[in-house]
């Protein structure tokens, strides 16, 4: 290593090789620096003695706010080991005051070549308060991304009320591999046991997750998930990608009861088991899939749904005709088997046309779309799908044109964009009348927006709307309105019958967005039936954000029992360091209290910590409502800890 070394005052007796230093700053190559009220340097053996030191590291591996640093009494340095009495490390910034966090030692030796630091008779502190004592502890130094070494240990109580403590190691396997095993010893006599392997490389990922529960009475409960991606050259195919998927659990409320985490463990109801292939040429698309699905809400075979093969085909096809667009051909196939004997045979084939977008002197910006669909069906027992063997053949044009608007003045700029639409399909449409899709103002001018992979959507139909934005001189949008209907020239009782699409007039759909002030903002979507009394789905969305308060209202309730809520989180920020916030939600189905959660925290660049009060309204086989409260501290670079739950 190369050092450069400043100081008020130096002495150098050059028999000796020696060098005494006053004041002095050393400050290495990997950008470490060193500061000695007074050291001493034997410019022979490499050794650096000093009393009164501040070692500032390097933070490259931290945010650019931390500051980490050691500080000692004195210093004893050689052979790349530094060794300091009576001191303290912390990554927190400097301030005026004692650091948020310390590890305060009788003896700490940081070792350059291991990238550690080492600590004996050690006391975490907290504001300078002595909270955790270790006879022996170690970390990596600050340049350290990955290391071995245990995590922080946590407390936590789990969805089935079990409370349970967690010692984390941390395993680096290889450049590429490492390994995370959490073991936990629960209250109750139960242990259990996580593991989470990952490995990366240039071609693909591996990540997988297991773990085994052993109760009092020496049964066995378990989960395993397994994800990997792969990389594959193909000379046809220069992007390929390869991903096999399995999730497994030995009981149903398994995972939901311990409440296991893992970047796996996405949903605690469906489990999925999958061998996926996305082969991408320029012109050429193959997604092929096998996939089973394991719903735990439901009982015996019922839970388990399969999905194989799925293949699906997109060909970019070029354009040898007059027309100035762009051809694409789409073919979708799969075999579903649900429900125990329910089958669904599927081939389906768009060739779609899309036509480039034309504006005329008198302002109207036109476009126009058509697709060919082939629909062959052959089903069993599905609620669906016309029983046994269908064939289906249609054709849908479409025809879109908007009309631009702006007026400005010294206040304001106002946009309005009133849209047409014309759709023509000459046959009928298959009976979707059961399926439950969701239309509005975004999607009501999509040339498919029935979503229906195996019909079009017959018949003559006009959908209008318009759009309309006031936009201050900012250039922050006040207001805005979206409106949007569609007309239809005879009733078609196949379509989808929530949104009355199939009906002569159709719903009123509209979304509003109001934003008076700065710290204001309303969304509203709403949609209306064809007599404009009745409302059968609205979401109002405010935001209030002043000063140091801060409040978000969720409202949604739609007809026909589907979910509706009303959710609300609020947070006051007392200053930069300190917020209190609360969250609830209420289902207006059930006319219940879904969950409370009351959290205060106190927060800076290098420490957080919480108290936090959660109570939870559910049952779900044997897991109870809940109500909990626990401390929570989170030490940066060393993660989180928290208290079982302090509620008896």
């Amino acid at each position: 290593s190369k050092y450069i070394i400043q100081s008020q005052k130096f002495e150098f007796d050059f028999n000796k090789k020696t060098l005494k230093i006053f004041n002095a700053l050393i400050q290495d190559d990997e950008n470490n620096n060193i500061k000695i009220a007074d050291g001493f340097i034997d410019t022979k053996l490499n050794i650096l003695k000093g009393k009164d030191i501040v070692i500032n590291l390097n933070n490259k591996s931290l945010s650019p706010e931390n500051e980490p640093r050691l500080i000692g009494k004195e210093l004893n340095y050689r052979d790349n080991i530094t060794e300091i009495s009576d001191g303290f490390f912390t990554t927190c910034k400097k301030r005026d005051t004692c650091p948020p966090w310390e590890l305060s030692a009788s003896k700490i030796t940081h070792d350059r070549d291991k990238k550690t630091i080492d600590y004996q008779n050690v006391w975490l502190k907290i504001y300078d308060l002595p909270v955790v004592y270790f006879p022996k502890f170690f970390h990596p130094d600050p340049t350290v991304k990955r290391q071995s070494g245990f995590l922080m240990p946590y407390f936590k109580n789990s969805s089935n009320n079990n409370s349970f403590l967690s010692v984390p190691y941390f395993k680096v396997l290889s450049e590429s591999k490492d390994l995370t095993f959490t073991p936990r010893i629960y209250s109750n006599d139960q242990f259990l046991i996580q593991n989470e392997y990952r490995e990366q490389n240039k071609k693909g990922e591996i990540i997988s997750d297991f773990s085994f529960l052993f109760d009092e009475g020496n049964n066995i409960e378990s989960h395993f998930f397994y994800k990997a991606k792969k990389n594959i050259d193909l000379e046809s195919f220069p992007e390929t990608n390869l991903e096999l998927r399995i999730e497994s659990a030995s009981n149903d409320t398994y995972l939901k009861a311990n409440s296991l985490n893992s970047p796996l463990i996405n949903n605690y109801d469906l489990l999925e088991t999958s061998l996926k292939m996305d082969m991408h040429s320029n012109d050429l698309n193959i997604k092929s899939d096998l996939i089973v699905y394991q719903n735990l809400n439901k009982k015996s075979s019922d839970k388990y749904e399969y999905i194989f093969p799925k293949v699906k085909v997109t060909k970019k096809i070029q354009n040898k005709t007059k027309l100035n667009g762009n051809f694409e051909f789409k073919s979708n196939n799969f075999i579903h088997n649900y429900q125990t004997n329910i089958y669904e045979r599927v081939n389906t084939n768009d060739l779609i046309f899309n036509s480039e977008p034309k504006i005329f002197k008198n302002g109207f910006y036109n476009n126009y779309a058509f697709v060919l669909k082939n629909s062959n069906t052959n089903s069993d027992k599905s609620k669906f799908h016309k029983e046994g063997e269908d064939y289906y053949f249609s054709g849908l044009f479409q025809f879109n044109s908007t009309y631009p608007l702006i007026k400005k003045n010294n206040k304001y700029t106002k946009l309005m964009k009133p849209r047409f639409s014309f759709k023509f399909s000459p046959t009928h449409t298959k009976d979707i009348s059961k399926n439950e899709n969701k239309i509005n103002v975004d999607n009501i001018f999509d040339l498919n927006r029935i979503s229906s992979e195996e019909t079009l959507e017959g018949g003559v139909s006009f959908t209008y709307g318009n759009e309309f934005s006031l936009i201050g001189n900012d250039n922050n949008e006040i207001f805005s309105l979206k409106i949007a209907n569609n007309l239809r020239l005879e009733k078609n009782d196949d379509l989808e019958r929530n949104n009355q699409i199939g009906a002569k007039t159709s719903n009123f759909f509209g979304e509003i967005n109001y934003t008076p002030l700065d710290f204001l903002n309303t969304k509203y979507k709403f949609s209306t039936l064809n007599n404009m009394k009745d409302i059968n789905y609205q979401n109002l969305i405010t935001e209030i954000e002043f000063k140091n308060f801060t409040t978000t209202l969720d409202y949604l309730k739609q007809d026909n029992n589907k979910n509706s809520y009303f959710l609300n989180k609020t947070t006051y920020n007392f200053n930069n360091s300190n917020n209190i916030s609360f969250s609830s939600r209420e289902n207006l189905n059930t006319d219940l209290i879904e969950f409370y959660n009351l959290v205060y925290q106190y927060k800076n660049d290098c420490l957080a910590a919480s108290v936090e009060y959660k109570k939870e309204y559910y049952n779900d086989r044997e897991i109870k409502p809940e109500e909990s409260v626990f401390f929570k501290l989170s030490i940066i670079p060393f993660g989180s800890t928290s208290t079982p739950n302090l509620k008896p």
